[in-house]
Order: structure tokens, then sequence, then C-alpha cells
């Protein structure tokens, strides 16, 4: 096995880590969502944790996606990304027809980047802004599934 083909393998082991334990944050959130002002502020410790958990695992699984997995997939590929920018390399798999919306990964990382700028005393605004980003679950998902998807076809795993 190629060097390329080890970097993959290892990115999509690390994503499908990201994902399991997001999907599971996901899980344990679904008693309590969507939050309130009123409700934000009621969260118990336990509650908090399920909360951080799906943050971290939904920053991480992008920061996986979109700094190593599509990078990699194109190395894979044989395409060249050395000293290309982040959109070149998402319109290349684009023209690969492997993922698409654009527009739609930049709300993701939009609602993550608000989120890391979250103040205690904003219970409004932070219910409104975890609401936002338990809903658009499926869709950051969604990229590492179309990856999975072209692998699958490719007969890679």
């Amino acid at each position: 096995m190629n060097k390329a083909n080890i970097k993959l393998e290892y990115t999509l082991k690390e994503c499908d880590k990201h994902l399991l334990r997001l999907n599971s944050a996901h899980k344990k959130m679904k008693q309590f969502m969507p939050l309130t002002a009123r409700s934000y502020k009621k969260l118990t410790d336990d509650e908090i944790e399920h909360i951080d958990q799906y943050l971290f695992r939904f920053a991480k699984l992008q920061d996986a996606l979109g700094e190593r997995l599509f990078k990699n997939l194109l190395t894979y590929l044989g395409e060249i990304t050395e000293n290309k920018s982040f959109i070149d390399i998402f319109n290349k798999l684009e023209q690969l027809n492997i993922v698409d919306d654009y527009d739609g990964w930049l709300e993701l990382r939009t609602i993550r980047n608000e989120l890391a700028h979250e103040y205690d005393d904003e219970a409004a605004e932070n219910a409104i802004r975890i609401n936002k980003i338990y809903e658009i679950k499926d869709k950051l998902t969604s990229y590492f599934a179309h990856v999975k998807i072209y692998l699958n076809k490719r007969e890679f795993y």
C-alpha cells in the first residue's frame, strides 16, 4: 500500500471516530433539544457535557474533512494538492462529483465559528447557536458520506 493510500485510510478512520462520537452526543442531546434561553440556563452538568462533546466532535470532524480528508483523497487520485487553497481543493472535488455545495460548507464554518465566541451571559443567543449547529449535523456528515460512497465505488475499502 502506498503512502497516499495509508494517509487516506488513516484520515477515514479518524473521521469515523469523530462521527461515531458526534452521533452519540447528538442522540444524548435529543432529550433536551431544542434549547430556549430558559432551558439553556437550567442545563445540568451532564447536559453541558453532551453539548461540549457534540461541539468538540463537530469541530474535529469538520477540521478532519476540510484539512486532511479532502486533500488526501485528491492525492490518492493522483491530483497535486500542494500549495492549493481550500476552495481549489473543494472545486476539484465538485468537478469529480464527489462533494458539492461550497456555500453549505461555508455556512457550517460560520455557525461553528460563532459558537467559538459564545458568552455565558448570552443565554438566548447561545441557545439559538447550539440549536442551529445541532440541526445541521446531517449537512456536515453528508460531505463525509459522499466521500465514502465515492471510495466504495472505486473499491477502496
